[in-house]
């Protein structure tokens, strides 16, 4: 059976910057450690930014051709997917971008 084109460029962009989302992969798994965040906050930030404009070009490439069709209403539920995928692996990836205050 063929895999869902959300999958597919999920796997690319994946295999193309294997190095960086290993270490995002890793460091996300570490994040989930209250104790871990302070020490991990930057890192995890720089890092993931990166991680996220690449998932963000994904995104932009597989919902392209969709929203210039008639089913561009489909367009958010295909990207609700892709996002769901991509959170199946960074957990805290919404995290990325999010400031927050340490007392």
């Amino acid at each position: 059976m063929a895999k869902p084109k959300f999958k597919r460029i999920f796997e690319i962009i994946w295999g193309e910057n294997e190095e960086l989302f290993k270490k995002f992969l890793l460091l996300n798994n570490d994040y989930a450690d209250p104790k871990n965040r302070k020490d991990l906050e930057e890192e995890f930030q720089t890092i993931g930014k990166q991680v996220r404009d690449l998932l963000l070009e994904g995104e932009q490439d597989l919902c392209r051709q969709i929203e210039k069709s008639q089913h561009r209403f489909y367009s958010s539920n295909l990207s609700e997917k892709y996002w769901d995928e991509v959170r199946r692996y960074f957990k805290y990836i919404d995290q990325v971008g999010v400031v927050t205050k340490r007392i």
